[in-house]
This record gives structure tokens, sequence and C-alpha cells, in this order.
């Protein structure tokens, strides 16, 4: 039964990032909030999955199918991970004033109490924003994707797209020169991200923003956490919450007779948006053979006809699954075959199989990386491996070794809190604002009884708060400030 209070999430229509907030809604539905789903059109399907959400449409994302699929077929071919993912930039900034108009135009009509904003829907963000709406950022992605001015300095951080492990540690000249690196790094980032945004901002009479540091005072939720994530401090607005991931469901009893009968399975899964080429299909069809293991293959049916016809016969291929966590929680599961999206990866782990990536595109790589430093997997350059490294780096992965190093990152991400963290954060941050995460003396003075009530509440509302600049991040993902 609801009370009354309001919440909007909001997101472009891409899973990797509305799922995670469909995720929230659910929880903070059950706990008595009227919720609406704020997307592009395009996510009502998935909106319509959840009958205790409202869909706000805020209409076409102009970018068609066809279209969508030449990009990803360029971004997936593009052997630059840094270029790749300025074209996905650039085509998410498309629909922005759609989706700024039509969230404006919404929240002219009612306002909610506060909105969940996904950090790469920047006009979600804007919109929010210049309504005066509180609101909380979910950032679905990996630390490193934060703006870098909202992230104190940690040399030993390979930054995103370095193709640098951490287990490499830094030279004196590099740690001596991460100061100006950081400041050459977010001197290329406004002049890129940072100037298209404000291009997009003064074509709705918006003022131009400090990219890297326009969501300063704002509490971030990232899906993340320490152990898949490097050590680092972190600042008290920005909370490691864990992955958000769907219930488990019971997998078809044929299915699942069928990963029970036989070798050890590889689950084969490149995602539902990426557009492998034809010839790397081709080699991951040829690297699934082997006497070892067999391999169940969820692929596109748009695809199937790209596949050799003289493709091993242990592999069963599949145009849809019912739910990936619930294959990769099969005990006969051994091996995660991933493009090492965060979801899928997050899924994978918290569900006991570790992975071989192969990263197509954006920070794909970066999470690639972070998997084999964690030593849960291995990751393949995706224009470079044979089937024959595909088949090696399966059959390696399925060493209980890598299985052995599970238990730690499970823990991490469990008592990070998840789904139900999340809700809590933002359940807070409707009730008290997020002043006293980051203002050291709001503590004291609210135990001293000092200062009316109504000043501390204007005090809760209204401040933006710079963080603090000593902050000790802990194992656990809990952050003590100095």
């Amino acid at each position: 039964m609801s009370d009354g209070r309001s919440i909007w999430l909001v997101s472009i229509p891409l899973m990797g990032h509305l799922g995670p907030l469909l995720q929230q809604g659910r929880e903070l539905a059950r706990r008595g909030w009227n919720v609406s789903v704020a997307t592009s059109e395009e996510g009502a399907g998935a909106v319509a999955r959840f009958p205790e959400l409202e869909f706000i449409n805020l209409g076409p994302s102009h970018v068609d199918r066809e279209g969508a699929g030449r990009l990803l077929e360029r971004v997936t071919a593009e052997p630059d991970f840094g270029r790749g993912l300025w074209l996905i930039v650039t085509a998410l900034a498309e629909p922005w004033g759609t989706m700024y108009d039509g969230l404006s135009a919404e929240l002219k009509r009612r306002r909610p109490d506060i909105m969940v904003v996904d950090l790469a829907s920047t006009a979600g963000l804007d919109a929010a924003d210049a309504a005066g709406v509180p609101f909380v950022v979910n950032n679905a992605d990996l630390l490193t994707t934060l703006p870098a001015g909202l992230l104190p300095a940690a040399p030993h951080v390979p930054p995103v797209l370095s193709e640098r492990s951490a287990r490499k540690p830094l030279s004196a000249a590099a740690t001596a020169l991460h100061p100006l690196r950081r400041v050459l790094e977010r001197g290329v980032v406004s002049a890129t991200v940072g100037r298209m945004h404000n291009k997009l901002r003064r074509s709705r009479g918006l003022p131009p923003v400090d990219f890297h540091q326009r969501l300063l005072g704002r509490l971030i939720l990232v899906n993340s956490a320490f152990g898949l994530e490097y050590p680092r401090p972190l600042p008290p607005l920005i909370r490691m919450v864990g992955p958000m991931l769907p219930e488990v469901e019971t997998l078809p009893p044929e299915l699942d007779a069928w990963l029970n009968d036989g070798p050890p399975v590889a689950l084969v899964s490149f995602g539902t948006v990426s557009a492998p080429p034809s010839e790397m299909l081709r080699r991951v069809a040829q690297g699934l053979g082997s006497e070892s293991f067999r391999a169940l293959w969820a692929l596109r049916a748009d695809l199937h006809g790209e596949l050799p016809d003289d493709r091993p016969a242990a592999v069963r291929v599949e145009a849809w699954l019912p739910q990936l966590a619930a294959v990769l929680r099969h005990p006969n599961v051994r091996v995660f075959v991933s493009h090492c999206g965060t979801n899928s990866v997050q899924e994978s782990l918290v569900n006991g199989t570790p992975v071989v990536g192969i990263p197509l595109f954006g920070v794909q790589r970066d999470m690639a990386i972070r998997v084999e430093d964690a030593g849960v997997g291995v990751h393949l350059p995706k224009h470079r491996f044979t089937p024959a490294d595909l088949r090696g780096a399966i059959e390696r992965v399925m060493d209980e070794a890598y299985r052995a190093n599970l238990p730690a990152l499970q823990s991490s991400m469990r008592l990070a809190g998840g789904v139900t963290r999340a809700a809590d954060l933002i359940e807070e941050a409707a009730r008290v604002g997020v002043a006293h995460y980051a203002e050291e003396s709001y503590g004291r003075r609210l135990a001293d009884g000092a200062g009316s009530q109504e000043t501390l509440e204007a005090r809760r509302a209204n401040s933006v708060v710079m963080p603090s600049s000593r902050w000790t991040a802990h194992s656990s993902g809990s952050v003590t400030t100095s």
C-alpha cells in the first residue's frame, strides 16, 4: 500500500543502465513508494516487466535500430577502445534534447519527492538540477568512470582505458608525474566530453558547468565493490553499494537436465546489443570444440547465420535463455565467456563462475583486466585471439584455483549491500538530505542540541558540501572521515 511518497528513476533505455534502476525501483515499491521510471519509449518493454512501476515516456531516442546496429558493428571493429568509447558517447548525446524536454515537461506537471538518475543519462541530471528536484546519482559502471574531479588522487589505480594492470607497480617517475597526468586527463575530457555537454546545455538556455565538478555535493551510488575494484580512498558522498542484480529464477527442467548430463559447460554470451563480426564468431565457434567441456551459447537470432556449418557438435546455440544468472549458478557451468559488461561479470562472480573475457568496446577491457587481477578469470584481445587461445583459456579457468578466489569477492559484494543498501541510502537522502555525510561538524551540533530544528533542516536541504580532503577506505567498502 502506497503512503504517498514518490520517486522517479531516470535512465537511457540501455539495460546496462536501466536494469539496475529497475531493481532499485522494485525494492522501493515494496517499501511503499510510488515509483515511476522515466526513459525513452524504447525502454517501455523493460519497465512493463515490473507492474509495480509506472512508465513515464520521454519520447523516442531517434536512434533507429539499423543505425544502432551499424554503430555497434563499428565500435566492435574499432581496435582503439578510446575511439570506440568516443563514438558511443557522441551517439548517446543525440537524444539529449528529446529526453531533457520530455522530463522537464513532466516535472512542470508534477514533482517527485526525490529522483535517482543514471550517471550516463546527462539529460536527466540536467533536468533534475534545473527543476530543483533533489536527486541521487546511480553509477552502473566502474568506479573510475566517475569524473576525475570527484575522486581523490590514487596513483596506483590505472586510469580508465589505460590497458594497465594494477599488479604492475608504477615507477617512481610515473608516481611523481601523476598530478600532472591528472591535470592533462581532466583537460582532455573537459575539451571533448565537457565541451559537447555544455553545447547541449546552451541549446536549452542552461549555463555552462564544469564537467568534473558538476556533481559535487550529490550522493553517488556506485554499483560495485572493492575486491573487484582496486582499493582507493573515497569521499563520503560516493558509496560503493555492490551489484544491482535480479532475483535468480528456476531453470526450465529440459535445460537443467542438459546442463547436468555430460562434461562441464562453458556459457558464452556477448550481451544483447553487441555485434561481433562474422570472423570473430567463427573463431569463437572453432574455439569451443573440446572433449573436456561443452558450450551453451546465447546468441542473437540474427547472428546465427554467421556461424560456420561445421561448428562442434557439443555447442548448443540458443537465441534466448530464461536468465543468465540461473545458468551461471548451475554447478556444472564452470566458465563464462563474456564481453565483460559490468552486469554480466557481476552476475557471473556472484553466482560462482569465473570468467574468460573477450572485451568488445567501452570500458569492458578495464573490467576484464580487473577480473584477471582478482584471479577470477583471464581475458583475450578481441582481434588477435585464435581458436586455440580460447580453448586453452576456458580449460585453464576451469581449474579450481580460479574458483578458490571467488569467495572473497562474493563476500565483498554481499557486504556492500546491493539493492537493499541502495534503497536505504535513497530513502535516507529523501528524508534528511546528504549534508551530514560530508560535514563533520553537523553530527556534533545535532548531538549537542545546538541550533534550531528549522536551521538544521535548512542546512540539510540546501547546503552543497565540498567533500573532505582526507578519507580512509577500508576493505569492506566503508569510509572513515578524518
